[in-house]
């Protein structure tokens, strides 16, 4: 009768030290400790939207929101221009160059809005915006997380409100809104604003996609299926 072959030896399990394992991914870490959202979530630089959508006027807004304050605050800038309220103008004139508002409309440049759309003189346009700018104490610019911040602000109070403004004054931005609407704008606001919370340390997070509910109602989901 033939000798049977010797078992193999089982193979040893050599558990590497803490420190020289693989690390998952921060998302998926986040995701372990039960932060729901956290697949969502990109890092990015600080200042920088991480803004997957691939035709995105301003970074970090919903183009029709967008275009809600593009034209609330072109009507405004053209009332200030058939009042003679050059203060007004100027000072609405920085703002739109800090926005970069054009964008939201797909024009080119400060000057094409300007000149093309407000039918002002491109060196008196410049020349009002630097005094609102003196005025207000504003920067020169802002990185794409400010301006996505303060886009989303004035969109809840134009879309939502009936109307409404973000302005900024110095490092403060300051909401106008009608009382009388002030409770729907505010909520719009804060809506718009919740997917921000974090950009100031260089972490962004985006938007859920519209309809996907979050990671937790998916799991509680698959749960129940499970269960059934």
């Amino acid at each position: 009768m033939a000798k049977r072959p010797p078992k193999p030896e089982p193979e040893r399990v050599v558990r590497r030290p803490k420190e020289e394992r693989k690390k998952l991914a921060p998302e998926l870490e986040a995701f372990a400790s039960g932060d729901h959202d956290a697949l969502w979530r990109r890092e990015s630089g600080r200042g920088r939207v991480d803004d997957p959508r691939p035709v995105a006027a301003i970074p970090g807004v919903k183009n029709a929101d967008a275009r809600a304050v593009y034209e609330a605050r072109v009507a405004r800038m053209k009332k200030a221009i058939a009042d003679g309220d050059e203060e007004s103008l100027g000072d609405q004139l920085c703002e739109a160059r800090l926005m970069g508002l054009w964008r939201a409309n797909s024009i080119v440049g400060f000057d094409v809005l300007a000149d093309a759309v407000l039918g002002l003189a491109v060196d008196r346009a410049k020349a009002l915006a630097r005094a609102g700018r003196v005025r207000l104490a504003l920067p020169t610019r802002l990185d794409e997380a400010e301006v996505a911040v303060w886009m989303r602000a004035e969109a809840g109070l134009v879309v939502e409100a009936g109307g409404g403004r973000a302005r900024l004054v110095g490092e403060n931005l300051i909401l106008e809104v009608p009382l009388a609407r002030a409770a729907e704008g505010l909520a719009a606001m804060g809506r718009r604003e919740a997917p921000m919370v974090g950009q100031a340390g260089g972490r962004t997070i985006v938007d859920r996609p519209r309809g996907v509910p979050s990671m937790k109602t998916i799991i509680e989901h698959e749960e129940q299926l499970k269960s059934k």
